[in-house]
């Protein structure tokens, strides 16, 4: 009986491993202050890592809740895409050299965010990208109509949940 067995295609290869495997790990660093004003400077430290550690693209992120106070506007909500919105400066250090340091980061990342395709937008709604009446149902306005599927299941999935990835 040969490697492949007696039915399969002869010309078929033995499979081989093509990735890697280690050790993965997940760091959850609370921020302190937990909670930050307008014009205020958030700066996010990762920790040190060995030699053979690695950050994945595209999943360092933070997560934040916002609270809406003052007016008395019930049909008030947030702006769409406010993760990228409230970012003005990125300033990426590697060893104590910067790296990357775009000034008008939520330009540039806003524009960004409106090559998403369909789909990409569609499931963007933890991102703040998501329809008026999802954002209304999530921050409770007067004016949402809450019986509308999806929208009321991502806002009571979501709340007022935002994330901002930290892509660079």
């Amino acid at each position: 009986m040969s490697t492949y067995g007696n039915k399969l295609d002869p010309h078929r290869s033995v499979r081989t491993a093509r990735g890697l495997k280690g050790n993965r790990q997940s760091i959850v660093v609370t921020n302190n202050p937990s909670t930050i004003d307008a014009n205020q400077t958030l700066t996010v430290r990762f920790p040190n890592f060995g030699t053979n550690d690695v950050i994945v693209p595209g999943t360092a992120r933070i997560a934040f809740n916002i609270v809406l106070d003052g007016g008395e506007d019930d049909n008030r909500t947030v702006g769409n895409n406010l993760r990228r919105a409230i970012v003005k400066k990125i300033s990426v250090k590697l060893e104590g050299k910067e790296v990357l340091c775009p000034d008008d980061a939520d330009i540039y990342l806003c524009y960004k965010d409106l090559w998403l395709t369909d789909k990409e937008r569609q499931n963007a709604a933890y991102y703040s990208i998501q329809s008026e009446n999802t954002e209304k149902i999530r921050f409770g306005a007067s004016d949402a109509v809450a019986a509308t599927q999806p929208d009321a299941s991502i806002a009571a999935a979501f709340g007022k949940w935002f994330v901002t990835p930290l892509d660079f």
